[in-house]
C-alpha cells in the first residue's frame, strides 16, 4: 500500500470523487458549486465545469468519456459536454437536493438520479422532452446512493432498506436492513451487496454488512471504522476479496472479505472524515476524498 499522489482540488469541500470508466481520469464535486476533471496521476486539472447554484453532490462519466452528469443541492441534474464545457441539458424534476447520479452502463443514454425527495428518476437523453422517462417512488426517505450493472439497479435509502430492481423483468427485491443505509454497492461478481449503515446506538464503531444478493442473508459484518453522523462511502475491490470504507477519523479501512479482519489502514492528512472513495475499474488503485484534498493510493505496492 502506498500513497501515489495527493492534491488540493481548490473547490471547497470535495463532496465526491469518481474515476472515469477506464481509470485514466477522475472528476471531483465541490461545495463551491463546480465540477473538475483531473489527471490524478499528474495532479493536473484539465477543466472546470460550472452551472449549479449550490454545492455539487455527485457526478458520473459516460462510457465514451464525452459527457458528465452531475447532481446538486439545487435540485437539478446537469448533462455536460466534456470537451466544450457546455451544459447540454438541465433537468429540474426533483423536489429536493440530488444526492446521487449515474449513467446506464451500456450506452450512457439514460441518467438516473436519486434525491432527498425519495425518488429515483430516469432521463432519456435521446428524448426531446425534459420530463423523466420513468420514476421509482418506492423509497420512504432520502435516496442516498445508486449502483447498477447491465440489468439491475441498486438503490440505498435512509428508510433502512436496499432495493434491487431487475429491469429485464420489471421486478423489485427489497431487503430490510434495520438501520439507515448510506451506501450500498454490488460486488464485481454480482453475488453480494455491501451495505454501509448508520448505527450510533451501541458502539462508537461503524458497521458494514455483506448480504447475499439473491437470498438477502447476511454473510459477514465488518467493524473498526467510525461512521455515526455522515454519509461515508464503501466498496469492494475488483476481485471481490476485500472490503473498503471511508471513516470519520481520517482513515480508510480495508478488510478481508471472508475473515472480516482489518488488513490495511490508509491514514490521511488529518482525522477529519474521509467521505468519498472510488476504485479504479481496471487497476488496484483507489481515490479518496477528505475535506479539500484528494488522495491516490496504489493498493498493490
Amino acid at each position: 500500500m502506498s500513497l501515489e499522489a495527493k492534491f488540493d482540488c481548490a473547490q471547497g469541500a470535495v463532496r465526491a470523487v469518481r474515476f472515469n470508466k477506464n481509470g485514466n481520469y477522475c472528476i471531483t464535486c465541490g461545495s463551491d458549486r463546480t465540477v473538475k476533471l483531473w489527471n490524478p496521476y499528474k495532479q493536473l486539472r484539465i477543466q472546470t465545469y460550472s452551472g449549479h447554484n449550490q454545492e455539487v453532490l455527485d457526478a458520473d462519466c459516460s462510457i465514451d468519456h464525452s459527457f458528465i452528469c452531475t447532481g446538486s443541492a439545487d435540485k437539478s441534474v446537469n448533462y455536460i459536454d466534456v470537451k466544450t464545457g457546455q451544459i447540454v441539458r438541465k433537468y429540474k424534476a426533483h423536489l429536493g437536493k440530488v444526492n446521487c447520479v449515474r449513467f446506464n452502463l451500456e450506452e450512457s443514454n439514460v441518467i438516473l438520479s436519486g434525491s432527498i425527495d425519495g425518488k429515483v428518476l430516469f432521463y432519456d437523453l435521446r428524448s426531446k422532452t425534459f420530463d423523466p422517462l420513468q420514476e421509482i417512488d418506492d423509497c420512504k426517505d432520502s435516496v442516498t446512493h445508486i449502483d447498477l450493472n447491465d440489468h439491475e439497479i441498486l438503490v440505498s435509502c435512509l428508510d433502512k432498506r436496499v432495493r434491487l430492481y431487475d429491469v429485464r423483468f420489471g421486478k423489485m427485491k427489497c431487503d430490510y436492513i434495520g438501520y439507515p443505509v448510506t451506501c450500498s454497492t454490488l460486488s464485481k461478481d454480482d453475488q453480494c451487496i455491501l451495505v454501509s449503515i448508520l448505527d450510533n446506538s451501541k458502539t462508537d464503531f461503524g458497521r458494514l454488512l455483506l448480504i447475499d444478493k439473491q437470498s438477502g442473508e447476511m454473510l459477514n459484518e465488518y467493524k473498526g471504522h467510525i461512521n455515526k453522523e455522515y454519509v461515508v462511502e464503501s466498496c469492494m475491490n475488483n476481485s471481490s476479496d476485500e472490503v473498503i470504507s471511508g471513516s470519520e477519523n481520517g482513515i480508510v479501512y480495508i478488510w478481508d472479505v471472508v475473515e472480516a479482519k482489518i488488513k490495511h489502514k490508509l491514514k490521511h492528512l488529518n482525522t477529519k472524515t474521509v467521505n468519498s472513495i472510488s476504485y479504479n475499474p481496471l487497476e488496484d488503485k483507489i481515490l479518496t476524498a477528505q475535506e479539500k484534498m484528494v488522495y491516490l493510493w496504489d493498493l498493490k505496492k
